[in-house]
């Protein structure tokens, strides 16, 4: 018996758009950028994980 194929394109695309806001803030952090400017990005973190997401991510 072969296990059921799945797509995983799409749950894939949404994990790396929930993290991509965090790889951006320790970008501009490891750049020494602004504090402002790595603040944006882990703002955008925290935003996006307060809105609910599917379960089998």
């Amino acid at each position: 018996m072969r296990p059921r194929s799945r797509v995983l394109r799409r749950n894939r695309s949404l994990a790396l758009c929930e993290n991509a806001p965090g790889f951006e803030a320790i970008e501009r952090f490891v750049a020494e950028e602004g504090q402002w400017r790595v603040r944006e990005a882990v703002f955008g973190v925290l935003a996006l994980e307060s809105e609910p997401v599917g379960a089998r991510l």
